[in-house]
Order: structure tokens, then C-alpha cells, then sequence
């Protein structure tokens, strides 16, 4: 089964993409740093309804977090990365 990680999985377009591979059967594993620029109950409405799926997995981490990053991707090893994280409304 391929592991796809997929970051800024909160946000809108990484949610349905999170949700569509979940549904297509593919392991997932999300990341984002759930900031408060826009409404965090939404992003956690979001990540809740991706944590129904059994093949979906998430960890809170800002990108910035280097060390962080690098051991998240030592234990997953994803076969896909999908960066989508960004920080809306930067122009």
C-alpha cells in the first residue's frame, strides 16, 4: 500500500485530497500546524472527519520544525509526498 504524506491537511484543498486518497484506499498521514490565521475549530472539523478513516494518520507539526520533519519522514517513509501546506493570504 503506498503512503502518501500530504501537508497542510487541515487546510481546504489538502483536506479533500486527504479525504479522496483515504476513500481510494491509500495510507495517509497529515501534517499541519493548525495555526489560528482562519477559524481552528474548521481545520479541527476537518481533521476529525479524516481521523474516521482507519488509513488516515495525523501529526501537528509546523514545517519550520526541521528535526521534527526529519523524524516524521525516518518513521513513515512515504512512497508520496503532497506539499499543500502554506500560510494563507501571504501575498
Amino acid at each position: 500500500m503506498k503512503k502518501i504524506l500530504v501537508t497542510g491537511a487541515a487546510g481546504f484543498i489538502g483536506f479533500h485530497l486527504s479525504d479522496a486518497l483515504c476513500q481510494r484506499g491509500y495510507k495517509v498521514y497529515g501534517t499541519d500546524n493548525v495555526n489560528d490565521y482562519y477559524d481552528v475549530s474548521l481545520k479541527k472539523n476537518r481533521l476529525q472527519h479524516l481521523q474516521s478513516h482507519d488509513n488516515f494518520s495525523f501529526s501537528q507539526i509546523d514545517l519550520a520544525d526541521r528535526e521534527g520533519m526529519a523524524k516524521l519522514f525516518e518513521t513513515i517513509q512515504p512512497n508520496i509526498v503532497v506539499n499543500l501546506a502554506a500560510q494563507a493570504g501571504v501575498r
